[in-house]
């Protein structure tokens, strides 16, 4: 099916086409206005080293800036963190602290430091702004805590600072125009393969009465009926029985009237009979009228007419042979 035959069904089928796209229109703006948009917010923080280890690492008075000490160790850690926020204890504790949001904590992508990115996700950009920053406070004390329970001198404890504060919350309209799409075009898609369904059943039952037009049996005659599948012919009407004259005029050796080529009535009273034939092809020489007078037929060609006896005819035949015979 190429694009012209896909218009052309369009155009026949509009009054299904038209009110299924309108209708597909209207359920991608509804949609688009109903389902709320989602925001999204970030946060990242770094692990510092403890003063401890900055001191090993880079010995000399005054000499304690941990931004120069950002060894493997810390981005171990980074992940035992990470991954100790997503528990469900963890998740539990920031619900009861007024975090309602989906949110994810993972190494900050492309890092090569202990660093660690929280990312909120919601629809209230206020309280999501509000949560992000929670979520940061959290992580700093579930780091001390975890470190304190395992008897960690606080100048050996590994630190949190924070690198970029919550970030305002921006429009996810991705996951929103998916569900736009699913609505208005899955009703656009229905509405083009309804289309084309109700296209091809109207095909089809027009092949099949066009073939059923085909095979019907010819118009039956004036008085006749036609055969219905399925049901018995009907019943022919019996042929008359002969006239009483054709059975006297047979009786007593007389020709039967012919009117070309249809028997009629003769004259009983009377002596002489009139037989009108149609004309046949002879090899031979015409026959000789007695009058000798060629007679027009009014519905056909011109016919000859014979006058004969009873006791005899004018060709030479006898009583008991009939005239043309």
């Amino acid at each position: 099916m190429d694009l012209g035959e896909i218009l052309s069904v369009a155009r026949a089928r509009w009054y299904i086409l038209l009110p299924m796209m309108v209708l597909a229109v209207g359920l991608g703006m509804a949609a688009f206005v109903l389902v709320p948009t989602s925001y999204q917010s970030t946060t990242t923080v770094s692990l510092l080293s403890s003063p401890a280890a900055t001191d090993a690492a880079t010995p000399g008075e005054h000499n304690d800036n941990p931004f120069l000490n950002f060894n493997g160790s810390l981005v171990a850690t980074a992940d035992f963190l990470g991954r100790s926020l997503q528990s469900t204890d963890a998740q539990a504790e920031l619900l009861r602290m007024g975090v309602t949001e989906d949110f994810e904590v993972g190494l900050a992508e492309g890092a090569q430091g202990p660093f660690l990115t929280f990312t909120v996700i919601g629809t209230d950009q206020a309280h999501l702004l509000a949560s992000t920053a929670t979520i940061a406070r959290y992580a700093e004390a579930k780091l001390a805590k975890i470190q304190s329970e395992n008897d960690v001198k606080e100048r050996d404890m590994v630190r949190m600072t924070e690198i970029i504060p919550p970030q305002k919350p921006e429009p996810q309209l991705k996951d929103k125009l998916k569900l736009v799409i699913a609505a208005g075009g899955g009703t656009a898609a229905f509405a083009l393969l309804l289309t084309f369904m109700v296209e091809s059943l109207a095909r089809s039952r027009q092949r099949r009465q066009e073939l059923a037009t085909a095979a019907a049996p010819a118009p039956v005659a004036a008085g006749g009926s036609a055969n219905v599948p399925g049901r018995p012919a009907p019943a022919r009407p019996p042929h008359p029985p002969p006239s009483p004259e054709r059975v006297d005029r047979a009786a007593q050796g007389k020709p039967a009237v012919v009117t070309n080529g249809v028997e009629g009535r003769g004259s009983r009273g009377g002596a002489e009979e009139t037989v009108i034939l149609s004309p046949r092809p002879r090899t031979g020489p015409a026959p000789r009228p007695e009058s000798g007078a060629w007679k027009a037929s009014p519905s056909g060609p011109p016919s000859t007419t014979y006058r004969s006896s009873e006791r005899s005819h004018r060709r030479g035949q006898n009583d008991d042979r009939r005239n043309g015979s």
